[in-house]
């Protein structure tokens, strides 16, 4: 097998390892302790694979991640403090207005996706690369969303939803996952330096995001296109 379907495979394995812990804590009703455990053994297996391959491109979107992540709770805080539309469970520890898990849990999502995104843009278009990976992360988000709210995760009030995931997250998916094969490319290309300033550059583009997608579904009135709220 060569190095590129081993890495895209191991990707494909991780996500399905975080899915399978979100449907066990939507069944059970965890809380921020699974959250956190299935974060720190996740992190670990991705870790202790990327020790033992020194993958060039799986490592590379780690680091981003891992800057990515911890830029990203600002935009977390934006949420919390500004829309109130994201509510976190009382008594967990917190970094600012996150859980601790979540820049973890932003590097590795950002790590499998980056993965998938540079995939698709070594075979297709860039164009064509960027806008599905843009539907990949707008499509699968519902899925995490209702999971999270089930699991006693986080969830979502005052906003227009389906399934528990806010339409403005949605978007604000779509559009940050959008340039990750560019992303890539660049790091790549590039020393391995070079992927910090990549990683500030995607946890910055997060807010904007956000912040265009708020503006365009998240209010429940006032919104360019807007929605009912149900919730």
């Amino acid at each position: 097998m060569n190095q590129e379907k081993h890495r895209l495979i191991f990707a494909l394995i991780t996500i399905g390892m975080v899915v399978a812990f979100n449907v066990t804590g939507a069944l059970t009703g965890a809380g921020w302790k699974l959250a956190t455990g299935s974060t720190a053994f996740t992190l670990l297996v991705m870790l202790v694979w990327q020790a033992r391959t020194r993958d060039p491109v799986f490592g590379r979107w780690l680091l981003i991640g891992l800057i990515g992540g911890w830029i990203e709770i600002t935009t977390d805080a934006w949420l919390v403090a500004h829309t109130q539309t994201l509510l976190y469970p009382a008594g967990e520890p917190l970094v600012w207005d996150s859980p601790l898990y979540m820049p973890f849990a932003w590097m590795i999502v950002l790590a499998q996706t980056g993965t998938i995104a540079t995939w698709l843009g070594q075979r297709l278009p860039l164009a064509a690369a960027m806008l599905l990976t843009g539907l990949l992360g707008g499509i699968s988000i519902p899925l995490y969303e209702l999971l999270a709210h089930y699991a006693n995760y986080w969830t979502y009030t005052r906003t227009p939803m389906i399934l528990h995931a806010p339409f403005y997250i949605i978007v604000s998916e779509f559009l940050l996952t959008l340039p990750l094969p560019w992303i890539g490319r660049l790091a790549l290309r590039s020393a391995w330096p070079y992927s910090l300033l990549l990683g500030a550059l995607v946890g910055v583009l997060m807010f904007p995001a956000v912040l265009i997608a708020w503006w365009l579904v998240g209010p429940c009135e006032g919104a360019i296109v807007q929605f009912s709220c149900t919730g």
